[in-house]
């Protein structure tokens, strides 16, 4: 049986201590599948949601004052002054908690080698229509976190993105997601419209969040249970591909001058539109 009895580390240059430092970087975490998170907030939300957490690192006053948090644990527990702890952390104000977990799940799914065998349909409840968003090109990892937290918030089902999107192991998603992350069921692609094309063709009314010279602003425009809609790049908006992968277009009416909305903003609404139905 594991110990988990806490271990002391007083060095900077462990192993432990400068693998966990590395885990700042994409390739670090995508070449080791893990990735990290800080604060007592999403270690309480992970513990609540039994992600695969694998090592704590606590600053010492932390592993004290938050000691409820880590008792009964099925994880690793380093205890390190606060020399080290600011080694690893990537707060301007750390809580002195910083978590290592394991990937939460395959995100992938190829459309050309259709997972060994398996369907898009597979992925997607096919038998009910589901409350999904279709993220393209979203490349803020704020913007990012903030649709993961406002999706789960809203009871949606998956956030489909492309691969090209932020990183959600990046912490500024992590941080942002709020421990939704721990919650929301997402797919990454490689191939926004050939995804898009699939589910049209279970059925759903799949539209972009473009001006177009066909869009209908949102209220005109007619949302359902089958309605699923696409967000595109903060700065350049949706590929002449993926718009033409799509049944139509919808635009959030704006009081004349605005420029736009953000991109998390625009998804929001979008999300509650379909929402409320």
């Amino acid at each position: 049986m594991p110990d988990f009895t806490p271990k002391i580390i007083t060095s900077r240059s462990n192993p432990r201590i400068v693998d966990a430092a590395k885990l700042q970087e994409k390739k670090h975490r995508t070449k080791t599948e893990r990735f990290f998170f800080e604060g007592h907030k999403l270690f309480s939300e992970a513990r609540m949601t039994h992600a695969p957490i694998e090592c704590v690192i606590a600053e010492e006053h932390a592993y004290e004052k938050y000691a409820d948090l880590f008792a009964d644990p099925d994880f690793e527990i380093l205890v390190v002054p606060s020399s080290v702890y600011e080694k690893i952390t990537a707060e301007q104000a750390p809580q002195g908690i910083y978590c290592i977990a394991k990937s939460l799940h395959n995100l992938y799914f190829s459309h050309t080698n259709a997972m060994n065998g398996s369907q898009f349909g597979d992925i997607i409840n096919t038998e009910s229509p589901q409350k999904l968003l279709i993220c393209d090109g979203l490349r803020d990892p704020g913007n990012l976190g903030t649709v993961i937290r406002t999706a789960n918030a809203l009871g949606f089902d998956r956030l489909i993105l492309s691969s090209d999107c932020a990183d959600v192991y990046n912490p500024k998603t992590v941080r942002a997601a709020m421990g939704a992350l721990f919650r929301l069921p997402m797919v990454i692609t490689e191939d926004i419209p050939t995804a898009i094309t699939d589910l049209r063709t279970y059925g759903y009314d799949v539209r972009a969040a473009a001006l177009t010279d066909t869009a209908q602003p949102l209220g005109a425009y007619t949302v359902t249970p089958k309605t699923v809609f696409v967000i595109g790049n903060e700065g350049h908006g949706l590929s002449e591909q993926t718009i033409a992968a799509c049944c139509g277009s919808v635009i959030i009416p704006m009081a004349e001058g605005a420029e736009s909305f953000n991109a998390a903003i625009a998804a929001s609404i979008l999300m509650w539109e379909r929402t409320r139905i």
